[in-house]
C-alpha cells in the first residue's frame, strides 16, 4: 500500500499567524475599559463585559479575515514561484523538459490513488517498474528500454560468451512438427550424449512439440547446471529417449567451414565477448587450410557490441583507416580507426538479408565502402543507432539510444538498409526452412560463391 501524501500549507502555521494578529483587538478594548473603571465601578464592569463581547467577536472576525488574506497571498506567491521555476527549468533544458513540478505531483497522486483504492491490491515495486518502463517506452524509440535488476542480470549473463544448456542450435521444422537440430557444438553435453545434426526432437520432458508448444519446449531444455533434461528424438525411422545433463557451454558465434578454396565463416552475432577470438581462430584455420577467398555469412545476425565488431573489422581493414563515425545528440562526430597492421588481402564476399542488423550492417558497409567485398543477398534491416546501457544503483538499468553511427563513408543506412551488389531473394518456402537448407539448396550462398569466382574489378 502506498502512503498517500498531499502537499498543503501547515494548519499550525496559518493559525499561528492569525492568533498573533488577532490578539491586538482584545488587548486594546480591555485597556480602554480599565481606564473607565475608576470613575464608575458598576457601570465600568457592565461596559467592560459588553466591550469584551464586542471586542472578542471583532477579534474572531478580523482573525479569520486576516487568515484568509494570508492564505491567498501565500498561495498566489507560491504559484508565481512554481510557475517561474517551471519556466526556468524549461528554458534551461534543451528539450524543454521539467523534472518534478506539476508532472511529478500528478504521478505521485496517481500512484497514491491506485495504491489506496485499487480493490485487488497493488504491488508498489511493480507499479514503479511500470512507470520506469513506460517512461522509456514513451520516448518512442524501439531500442530504448528499462530493465529490472533481474532482467539486466539475465541480459548481462547472456553476453558473457557462456550459457548453461546442452549445446545445440535448433529451429522449428513445420513439416515434421518437431525441433530440428541443425548444429551440435563440439564437446558439448549434446554431442557427448549422441545427439546429431539432423535429429528431430519430438518431445521435451514429455511435452510433445508442435507449433503451439515450440517455445515452451525450447525453454524446457534450459535449466540449472548439473540437472538432466529428457528428450524424445526421432532419427529416420528410429525413436530414441535421451537424458542429457546440462552444463556450462561456450557459445559458438563464429563457425568455419572450407568450401573448395573458399573459407565460409558464419558469424551469428557480435554480442558475446568471445567472438573476436573465435573469428581470429577461424581466419588462422582458413589460412592453414590454404583458402584463397573468404565468404562471411551475416544473414540473421542481429548485431551486438560495438567494441567486438570493431575488433573483428580490425582484422580485415588496413591500419589507420576509419571504421565508423559516432555522432552524439549534440552533433559531435567522433571516429574510430583500425590499429592492426595486418589485414586480409584476399577476395571477399558478404551474405546479408533483411535480418542483418546494426553491427552486422556496419561490418557489411565498411567492406563495401573500402571496395573489399561483394555484397550478396537482400537489403539489410537498417539500424544505424547505438544504445548506451547505464546500470542503476538498485541493479536495474536503462538502455537508451544515445548515438548515430555511420560507416567509413559517413553515409547513414539508418532506416534505409544496405542494398546488395548482387540481389538474390529466397522463396517463402526456402525462408521457412532457412536453417535446414543444404549448401546446394541455398541460392544466396551459391550466388556468393559464384561472385568470388568472378570478383568485380
Amino acid at each position: 500500500m502506498l502512503k498517500k501524501e498531499r502537499k498543503r500549507s501547515s494548519p499550525d502555521e496559518t493559525e499561528g499567524n492569525g492568533a498573533v494578529r488577532g490578539t491586538d483587538g482584545p488587548e486594546t478594548a480591555e485597556q480602554a475599559a480599565d481606564e473607565q473603571e475608576t470613575a464608575n465601578p458598576a457601570k465600568s464592569m457592565e461596559l467592560t463585559k459588553s466591550a469584551k463581547r464586542v471586542s472578542l467577536a471583532g477579534a474572531v472576525f478580523f482573525a479569520l479575515l486576516f487568515a484568509v488574506g494570508v492564505f491567498l497571498a501565500t498561495f498566489t506567491a507560491m504559484s508565481v514561484r512554481l510557475d517561474a521555476a517551471v519556466d526556468q527549468a524549461k528554458s534551461a533544458s534543451p528539450g524543454g523538459y521539467s523534472p518534478g513540478g506539476a508532472y511529478y505531483e500528478k504521478l505521485n497522486g496517481l500512484l497514491s490513488y491506485i495504491g489506496e483504492e485499487y480493490v485487488r491490491g497493488a504491488d508498489e515495486k511493480a507499479l514503479w517498474d511500470g512507470v520506469y518502463a513506460g517512461l522509456l517506452e514513451a520516448v518512442g524509440d524501439p531500442y530504448s528500454e528499462y530493465m529490472t535488476a533481474e532482467e539486466f542480470a539475465a541480459y548481462t549473463a547472456g553476453r558473457s560468451g557462456n550459457y548453461v544448456g546442452i549445446g545445440v542450435h535448433v529451429t522449428f521444422d513445420q513439416t515434421q512438427d518437431a525441433i530440428a537440430v541443425y548444429r551440435v557444438t563440439p564437446g558439448s553435453p549434446a554431442e557427448q550424449s549422441g545427439l546429431r545434426t539432423g535429429d528431430l526432437i519430438v518431445a521435451v520432458e514429455n511435452v510433445a512439440v508442435s507449433a503451439a508448444t515450440y517455445n515452451e519446449a525450447v525453454d524446457l531444455v534450459a535449466g540449472e547446471e548439473g540437472t538432466d533434461v529428457s528428450l524424445t528424438v526421432r532419427r529416420g525411422e528410429e525413436t530414441l529417449d535421451l537424458s542429457i545433463t546440462r552444463a556450462k557451454v561456450e557459445a559458438r558465434n563464429v563457425l568455419y567451414e572450407k568450401l573448395g578454396d573458399t573459407a565460409y565463416l558464419s558469424i551469428l552475432s557480435f554480442s558475446e565477448s568471445n567472438v573476436t577470438e573465435q573469428f581470429q581462430n577461424a581466419l588462422e584455420a582458413a589460412k592453414q587450410d590454404g583458402c584463397t577467398s573468404y565468404l562471411f555469412d551475416l544473414r540473421n545476425n542481429p548485431g551486438g557490441n560495438l567494441d567486438v565488431v570493431c575488433a573483428v573489422l580490425d582484422e580485415l581493414l588496413p591500419a589507420n583507416q576509419t571504421i565508423l563515425h559516432i555522432i552524439d545528440a549534440q552533433g559531435n562526430d567522433q571516429t574510430r580507426e583500425t590499429e592492426n597492421d595486418a589485414f586480409l588481402d584476399a577476395p571477399m564476399a558478404v551474405l546479408c538479408n533483411g535480418s542483418t542488423a546494426s553491427a552486422a550492417e556496419l561490418f557489411t558497409a565498411d567492406l563495401r565502402d573500402y571496395g573489399l567485398a561483394t555484397i550478396v543477398g537482400e537489403t539489410t534491416y537498417g539500424k544505424g543507432t547505438m544504445q548506451t546501457i547505464s546500470p542503476l544503483s538498485d541493479g536495474s538499468a536503462v538502455k537508451l539510444t544515445s548515438n548515430f553511427y555511420n560507416p567509413a563513408s559517413n553515409v547513414s543506412y539508418d532506416g534505409i538498409g544496405i542494398r546488395p551488389d548482387v540481389e538474390v531473394k529466397l522463396t517463402a518456402e526456402q525462408s521457412a526452412r532457412f536453417y535446414l537448407l543444404s549448401h546446394e539448396e541455398d541460392p544466396q550462398l551459391q550466388a556468393a560463391l559464384k561472385a568470388l569466382e568472378n570478383p568485380a574489378d
